[in-house]
């Protein structure tokens, strides 16, 4: 998508923090569980 964000909310599981430290706020936000 232009901004950076996932195209819906199609995040299911735990999230790793190397999309954190990507910058990725939007999606760590969406997700259920961050490890």
């Amino acid at each position: 998508n232009e901004q950076m964000q996932p195209r819906g909310t199609r995040i299911f599981g735990p999230v790793g923090r190397e999309l954190r430290e990507k910058k990725f706020m939007r999606i760590v936000s969406l997700a259920p569980e961050v490890l």
